[in-house]
């Protein structure tokens, strides 16, 4: 079967985040590979970053849950009827036998109701699983009350009674609905749609959450380091955290680290933390967001890189773009990259999450030969762990081909199918 269309789904048409950036690299790559892509977004779809290409694109309108009226929110991120019958309609009208269907991020905008109208082309469906949202209500694997990794199963009665959301109960509770409404929508257990990872120990979380392990395929993500030259990581003192300053990003267990080891801590990046970290410890030197360009010059002080999340890392772009720069990683054992780092003898893990045990990880990188030493390996030998972007999007083509060679489709469609549009697709419509 030739791949003739991927329809990619995603809640925004705009990189705010790493999965959002992720579907618009993928929709690029897939042109540039001669394949015909449609974007479908739950948002407007008005600032899709790639109207330059002849990409098919259509917006729904919508706006994301935390924008929203709280009764709002409630009904349309538990099931966002309006993303159904557009979804449905689409499938309904230009569906071929060669179409493959990738959704990305559902849970801010498009809801578990994508889900229901998929159904019909399950076997040709792959959903990428950038987080733990697919099988855990809070999406981490995470007791934020005790500041813990939950070990419990999913949608268990003992799940159902974890006060583990990070808000009140309440939200658990909503949250634990929806992911109960998503399994009945379309149960993963018992589906041949592909789950996604974009990593191997994710694997095991995922069947966890009752996916079968043959149904999941890990494709790494791809990584463009900051800098194309080492970083001399042995010249330089300085400590760098990178992300969004969010509670769960644990950027406060890395200021008191560095106070007690004398070092400086510069941030580069924002969030509902920041007047909080900066009244705690006036010591950090703030860095605000920045272009990767940006980040590159102000790496060149960069002695290492922390990754202290309180959560559970599946990937860690940051950690794999300063690690292909030749920037030694220092990170909770609970991130995926810290156990890999640290084989590699380019990472150092800190066994439990808190300011000792990370202030300890940040005292071993005091001698210049180590870091050195820690420096060249990782600029040598990190990126085994990671794909690049083409060799990423070859992975995906490969398993869309996969796809549509296993798939098994009845002799009679329960959809009228058409070929896809030539001209780019009209606005998704909540009204169709």
């Amino acid at each position: 079967m030739m791949l003739e269309r991927v329809v990619i789904i995603n809640d925004e048409a705009v990189a705010s985040g790493g999965a959002a950036a992720l579907a618009l690299l993928s929709a690029r790559l897939l042109y540039e590979a001669g394949i015909p892509v449609t974007f479908l977004s739950g948002d407007s779809g008005a600032d899709f970053s790639l109207h330059g290409d002849d990409i098919e694109a259509a917006g729904l309108g919508s706006a994301p849950l935390l924008k929203l009226p709280v009764h709002k929110r409630i009904i349309n991120g538990a099931y966002n009827i309006a993303a159904h019958k557009a979804i449905r309609r689409y499938v309904q009208e230009n569906d071929t036998p060669g179409t493959i269907y990738h959704v990305h991020a559902w849970a801010q905008i498009l809801s578990p109701s994508i889900f229901s109208a998929l159904r019909p082309v399950h076997d040709r469906l792959i959903v990428s699983a950038h987080d733990f949202t697919l099988v855990c209500p809070n999406g981490s694997y995470a007791n934020f009350n005790k500041n813990t990794v939950c070990e419990l199963t999913p949608l268990s009665r003992q799940c159902l009674a974890s006060s583990c959301d990070k808000r009140r109960y309440a939200d658990k509770l909503w949250r634990f609905a929806r992911s109960w409404l998503r399994t009945q929508l379309l149960d993963l257990s018992n589906s041949n749609c592909t789950i996604a990872s974009i990593h191997p120990m994710m694997n095991s979380w995922l069947e966890r959450g009752g996916i079968p392990r043959e149904r999941i395929k890990t494709v790494l993500n791809p990584v463009k380091p900051f800098a194309k030259a080492r970083i001399m990581a042995e010249n330089n003192s300085d400590i760098f955290f990178i992300g969004r300053l969010e509670f769960e990003k644990g950027v406060d267990i890395a200021a008191e680290a560095a106070h007690r080891v004398g070092r400086k801590l510069r941030v580069i990046g924002d969030g509902a933390f920041r007047a909080e970290l900066l009244r705690r410890y006036p010591d950090v030197q703030w860095e605000g967001w920045r272009t990767h360009d940006e980040i590159n010059k102000l790496l060149q002080d960069a002695r290492f890189v922390v990754m202290p999340s309180r959560l559970p890392e599946p990937f860690g772009l940051v950690a794999h773009e300063s690690l292909q720069s030749g920037i030694p990683v220092v990170a909770f054992k609970t991130a995926f990259v810290a156990n890999e780092a640290h084989q590699l003898g380019c990472g150092i893990e800190a066994q439990q999450p808190d300011a000792s045990s990370l202030a300890d990880a940040f005292a071993k990188l005091d001698d210049d030969t180590t870091v050195h030493q820690m420096s060249q390996r990782a600029f040598e030998l990190s990126p085994r762990l990671a794909n690049t972007p083409q060799s990423w999007c070859n992975e995906f083509i490969a398993l869309y081909r996969s796809r549509l060679v296993e798939q098994e489709r009845p002799e009679a469609n329960p959809f009228p199918v058409r070929t896809p549009a030539a001209q780019p697709a009209q606005p998704l419509s909540g009204s169709v």
